[in-house]
């Protein structure tokens, strides 16, 4: 069951009186006046929501996230994939046909 604005609730919960297209106008008017602080909250809340997504593609970024490099020795291999929570290894033999596709697949 859906429930009822809390402003419609209140106005609903009155004894009616004669005048009471006067109230409807006053409830449409101050519906719309909460409206425009509800979209005022989601904008605020939208925007806090892009600014922290920014900040985390960048930290990312900083950090060679989504970065193709060639390592040489173990140790920066095991210091890449513990620093990070996940990461692609892919080992290359340069005479073997596939490992040279998939090196071209991960290059682009």
């Amino acid at each position: 069951m859906a429930s009822i604005d809390p402003t419609v609730a209140a106005v609903l919960d009155r004894p009616p009186r004669v005048d009471d297209s006067d109230d409807e106008e006053a409830l449409i008017a101050a519906l719309e006046e909460d409206d425009d602080h509800v979209l005022t909250a989601l904008r605020e809340q939208r925007l806090q929501q892009l600014h922290s997504e920014m900040s985390r593609a960048k930290q990312m970024r900083d950090a060679g996230t989504g970065a193709y490099t060639e390592v040489k020795n173990e140790k920066e291999v095991m210091d890449i994939t513990t620093g990070t929570k996940l990461a692609v290894v892919h080992f290359f033999k340069s005479d073997f046909g596939r490992c040279g596709i998939m090196d071209r697949h991960l290059e682009v």
